[in-house]
């Protein structure tokens, strides 16, 4: 093969192998850059077969590879009408008389099918003829990329639509070509499977078109802008929203309600919530109202879910129900709720505080249910926030607060050490609080549904179980647990100071009979917990509280808080369990009460506290040892608790562990 070309501004003839430079100076027009020659007498002749340059050649081109030119590191190609001349690599291994793709010049063996997929984004040519000759479902998917990016998006969504599997490159590639041609719902569907990123991006392009139209519809009062906007991003529920409360403003209930039910659907808040009910409300539908509101307040309680929920009673011919909402909406704040109630039901003696007025009232985002509990100090609720339910313990207003829930900050952090403590998750404390009713100091902790310790000695429902063999062997697993967590609080640098049974709670309520009673504390199904950590002082304070009975003397008569005093306390408790009495006799109890105020007595009452022997009788055998010790302050409540596990272990044949691990329970 002959030829004549140029290249960098040298002419050159190709004579079959070997390269010369010439002064040949042929006539070249447009993208030619050479001729095939002939010799005749010894002189050029040029063919009407041009020579072209593979770097200035578009689309696709099917050539022969039929030799080479080592010194300018080209290539030749020959076609049906032409020579192509590729100077630079050649993808693969380049092999003569063997057919090639050109493909914008880039010479690719027809054969090498992995090269042309990667080829084919970058020549339309190229996924039309591999379409064609090579239809397998690698290539289709190459090809809907390919087309992607080379914005055929029609063709590339057509062709993506005709797969049966559908992998994640190809389908965003095409979601970008229906963002490209406006078919943004097509485009975030295939997000959502594939690309959270690309969802929440697009997504948030969709609302702020959407509130686009929002606002123009309150600059223009054109409706059918909020009609187009509900088009736009179906899973929105702003359009809906505001297309309820346009037909409220037109007193159209009907449309409101229909409006307001879509918005729910799509995002169940109490916003939502809210406003659906006061549409029921005022479309006179009550009855539906009160459910919708209900939900609502298991979000949360407010004057306004108070004032519908008033107003919907109302409407039922339920006129004290209605008293009860409208009565808190009005404390909450709310005027028009106000005018419903009779004047007087706002008065509240300064002298006087009925707990039961914050049943229904939110303190602190918790719904009061019911009045647990009345104690010396406090009240317990039962509250409830996000479908859980919880107690919350409220200090009476006549006590000093701060010095009581100064530590429970530290306390709620003890709590989560002990699975047999009840758990601490909140206090509530304003010492600059001007309303006890909306402020009190409160403390959040987790609910014990099973009562206390205190229910099963004196309750007769109860009888059985307190008569069965199985008791002290009850009382000692139950205190065993106990043990622990005295153990834990006093390791932390404080001292309960208010062991009693009445603050020994269970999970659960226990069986009663004595072998299921036993099991259920066995196996874990029931728990005890050491409750009133509110209570707990720091090593070395002062005491400022006790309970008659269980405190120990120098407890009572103000002494600082030491361990010994838990250790007491929790050695009279246990007594008490067993054997439904007091150790000591009633007229030692009465003197030390004499001697709290008057502290001449305290020496003389102290003698007698040591001298009298406390009645052992009714004590099984195997306790009599450590009560003795513990009622002396002879014992620690270490020794407490690992001779208690011994005595479960060896003396009544039970595996029980101990697991003082941290409580996983959660606000």
């Amino acid at each position: 093969m002959f030829i004549l070309f140029t290249k960098d501004g040298e002419y050159y003839l190709y004579l079959d192998g070997t390269l010369r430079k010439t002064q040949e100076r042929p006539r070249l027009k447009g993208n030619v850059i050479g001729y095939v020659i002939r010799y005749e007498n010894g002189r050029v002749k040029l063919t009407s077969t041009p020579v072209y340059d593979s770097s200035k050649l578009d689309g696709l081109v099917e050539a022969v590879l039929v030799g080479s030119i080592k010194e300018l590191k080209g290539y030749i190609f020959q076609t049906n009408d032409s020579i192509i001349l590729h100077f630079g690599e050649v993808k693969g291994n380049a092999v003569e008389n063997v057919q090639y793709l050109l493909v914008h010049g880039m010479p690719v063996q027809k054969g090498d099918i992995k090269t042309l997929i990667n080829y084919m984004d970058t020549s339309y040519d190229l996924v039309k003829y591999m379409l064609k000759e090579h239809n397998t479902p690698e290539v289709v998917r190459s090809a809907v990329i390919a087309l992607s990016r080379l914005n055929k998006c029609e063709e590339a969504i057509q062709l993506y639509n005709s797969l049966d599997s559908k992998f994640p490159e190809e389908s965003l590639a095409v979601a970008e070509c229906y963002e490209k041609v406006g078919e943004e719902l097509q485009a975030l569907k295939i997000y959502s499977f594939f690309s959270e990123n690309k969802y929440r991006e697009l997504e948030r392009k969709l609302r702020e078109k959407v509130n686009t139209l929002i606002d123009e519809f309150d600059r223009t009062g054109n409706v059918k802008t909020l009609f187009e906007a509900l088009k736009v991003l179906p899973t929105y529920d702003a359009p809906s929203l505001k297309l309820g409360w346009y037909f409220m403003s037109k007193k159209n209930y009907r449309e409101a309600v229909k409006y307001f039910e879509e918005a729910v659907k799509l995002r169940r808040d109490f916003s939502n919530l809210l406003a659906l009910a006061n549409a029921y409300v005022k479309n006179q539908q009550y009855e539906q109202a009160l459910k919708i509101i209900e939900e609502a307040e298991k979000l949360r309680r407010n004057s306004s879910t108070a004032y519908l929920k008033g107003l919907a009673f109302e409407a039922l011919n339920s006129p004290s129900g209605a008293m009860k909402e409208f009565l808190f909406a009005c404390k909450e704040g709310l005027v028009e709720a106000c005018s419903k109630i009779k004047p007087y039901m706002l008065y509240t003696p300064r002298d006087e505080f009925d707990p039961n007025s914050w049943i229904g009232y939110v303190l602190y985002g918790y719904k009061v249910e019911k009045v647990i509990g009345t104690g010396g100090m406090g009240y317990v609720l039962l509250v409830e926030k996000g479908m859980r339910k919880f107690a919350m313990k409220v200090v009476k207003k006549e006590f000093r607060y701060d010095e009581l829930l100064y530590e429970v900050a530290k306390m709620q952090e003890i709590s989560k050490g002990s699975t047999n403590l009840v758990r601490i998750f909140a206090s509530f404390v304003d010492e600059n609080f001007t309303d006890y009713y909306s402020s009190p100091p409160a403390i959040v902790m987790e609910y014990m549904e099973g009562g206390d310790l205190r229910e099963v000695l004196v309750n007769s429902e109860y009888s059985t179980l307190r008569h069965s063999s199985k008791w002290s062997q009850l009382v000692a697993v139950i205190f065993s647990k106990l043990a622990d967590a005295v153990v834990h609080v006093n390791k932390n640098g404080y001292v309960h100071c208010d062991i009693k049974p009445s603050n020994v709670l269970f999970t659960s309520r226990l069986p009663k009979y004595g072998d299921e009673a036993l099991d259920a504390l066995v196996s874990g199904k029931v728990e005890p917990k050491l409750s009133d950590l509110g209570s707990a002082v720091k090593l070395g304070l002062p005491v400022i509280h006790y309970t008659p009975y269980y405190a120990h003397p120098l407890q009572r008569f103000g002494g600082k808080a030491e361990y010994n005093f838990d250790v007491y306390s929790f050695t009279v408790s246990l007594y008490v369990a067993l054997t439904n009495n007091f150790p000591f006799p009633e007229w030692l109890e009465r003197e030390v009460e004499e001697a709290v105020t008057n502290p001449s007595k305290r020496e003389s009452v102290m003698r007698d506290f040591y001298n009298v022997e406390p009645r052992m009788d009714y004590v099984p055998e195997e306790f009599r040892d450590l009560i003795e010790r513990g009622l002396r302050g002879e014992i620690s409540m270490e020794v407490i608790s690992r001779e208690l596990k011994y005595l479960i272990r060896y003396s009544y044949g039970i595996d029980i562990t101990s697991n003082p691990s941290t409580s996983t329970i959660e606000i």
